[in-house]
């Protein structure tokens, strides 16, 4: 059986250590305005739409994937207050698929962490059977996040084309992320009227986004994944370890 590169596994380990090491913080939050909301979920609807796919190839009836997967922002937008002590900051969360009939596979992923949780998932079609050279492949999804500070809703759909090979299958993908967010309770005592201003306070951002990756499989049925994003102005990388039948 093949081995694992040594730098593969670095990379990973390196990504998912850097997105977490700083994710889901928020400590800006109480002290934020009313215009730092945009730029905040900007930044959030970003990282809830990267590292989603790995390749346009479907699972086929009776496929499973299921995976730990991060994705990690190097600095966040400029007017965002709220995580600008942050830098890189990100998400992690598992996620699983399977595989159903006509080309589609759905999946479901959750993740928790530093006070903040994610729920949700969505579905995929295949536009190319899956033992095509060239695969493409159509993605609709939908999350919920909570924060004692906040909750957002994230719709996202992603178009993503990748190359079919037995051991490293790039791929490139264009999608966009709506992203509603809504202020809650914050406590700050500092200044009362900047809180009475912020809470039930709601903002809606949509962006595109665009991304390159790939996916190496090693010992026939795990991978590691990697990709770069560029969205809002913002580049991202996102990381994955799993296993796919």
């Amino acid at each position: 059986m093949r081995k694992l590169p040594a730098f593969s596994s670095g990379i990973l380990l390196a990504l998912l250590a850097a997105a977490p090491a700083q994710a889901g913080v928020f400590s800006g939050f109480p002290q934020a305005a009313p215009s730092d909301l945009k730029p905040f979920a900007r930044d959030l609807g970003g990282l809830l739409g990267s590292g989603t796919n790995q390749t346009a190839r479907v699972l086929g009836f009776g496929g499973f994937d299921i995976s730990a997967r991060a994705a990690s922002q190097f600095e966040p937008s400029s007017r965002n207050g709220v995580l600008r002590k942050d830098k890189p900051f990100g998400f992690g969360w598992t996620q699983a698929e399977i595989g159903m009939p006509f080309r589609i596979d759905g999946f479901i992923r959750a993740g928790s962490y530093a006070g903040m949780a994610l729920a949700g998932g969505g579905i995929k079609y295949g536009f190319t059977q899956p033992q095509k050279r060239i695969q493409a492949m159509i993605v609709a999804m939908g999350d919920m996040a909570s924060h004692r500070f906040f909750y957002a809703t994230h719709f996202a759909s992603n178009l993503v084309v990748s190359l079919n090979a037995a051991v490293i299958s790039p791929y490139l993908a264009v999608g966009a992320d709506n992203t509603s967010l809504t202020a809650q309770h914050i406590a700050n005592p500092d200044n009362p009227s900047a809180e009475a201003a912020l809470i039930g306070h709601r903002v809606s951002v949509l962006e595109p986004r665009y991304t390159a990756g790939f996916r190496l499989t090693f010992f026939t049925y795990g991978f590691l994944s990697g990709g770069y994003t560029y969205t809002h102005g913002r580049s991202l990388v996102t990381a994955g370890l799993g296993l796919r039948v």
